[in-house]
């Protein structure tokens, strides 16, 4: 919903921008990597144009700009100029970026920002600003909670940034909701009954992280398959204890 809102946000001088956090396996990515589906890239016939809703990049292992900006001409299919000095990467970027006219910008683990120096961090975060000022568009930080760290370097831009954070799946009706639409994707031939004790049991294994979640639901339904009982049910709890997140 925050990415819908932030989309739709009318052009200004300064944008809202957002940065999401979590630990690693929440399915910080994979939320990106939806809402990027979600809004796909359409060719406009009559002006002849190619409008990208959103731009995702990954962001590269340290604050490194000319590999930066390489990484969104690969991610909007522009070829890379030989050779090419970071005012040209620059420019070339920031042209073919207004003609795509996105509604978005995100950066995939931005925490990597942190492996640079002060210095190459606060050199990194002021283009990001740049970017967002030229462009005025919202940016999208993705990344573990260090990102934070990563972006208090810069008061100017952090004051722009509203945090969203990912925790760790908690008992409750969320997490159950979590484990339906899992069981209902499950090839199992029976439906499964998973109570509060084994599902208790899942949270401890996992730590409540999403992608352990996934993990320890797959082994148990491939146990299940291998049994023959076709359903995950309550006694496959003590089998959870052997099962690796």
């Amino acid at each position: 919903m925050k990415l819908e809102t932030l989309m739709s946000f009318p052009e200004r001088a300064r944008m809202p921008n957002l940065l999401i956090v979590g630990e690693s396996g929440m399915g910080k990515t994979m939320i990106i990597e939806k809402f990027t589906r979600d809004h796909p890239a359409s060719f406009d016939e009559i002006t002849g144009r190619l409008h990208m809703p959103v731009v995702a990049v990954q962001m590269v292992s340290g604050p490194d700009e000319s590999r930066f900006y390489r990484r969104i001409l690969a991610a909007i299919g522009a070829p890379e100029p030989p050779r090419a000095t970071l005012s040209v990467l620059e420019s070339l970027a920031l042209r073919l970026l207004s003609e795509l006219r996105p509604g978005m910008l995100v950066i995939d683990e931005i925490h990597s920002l942190q492996a640079g120096t002060i210095r190459e961090q606060a050199r990194f975060l002021n283009m990001l600003r740049f970017l967002g000022n030229e462009l005025r568009v919202p940016l999208v930080c993705v990344g573990t909670a260090q990102a934070r760290n990563a972006l208090r370097t810069d008061n100017q831009l952090v004051r722009r940034f509203e945090a969203f954070a990912l925790p760790p799946w908690r008992d409750g009706e969320d997490v159950i909701g979590l484990i339906s639409t899992l069981q209902r994707t499950l090839p199992l031939r029976r439906e499964s009954q998973i109570d509060e004790r084994m599902l208790a049991r899942i949270l401890s294994v996992t730590g409540g992280i999403t992608s352990g979640i996934f993990s320890v639901m797959s082994q148990l339904a491939i146990a299940a398959i291998e049994s023959g009982e076709e359903r995950i049910v309550p006694g496959d709890v003590s089998s959870a204890g052997r099962l690796q997140a």
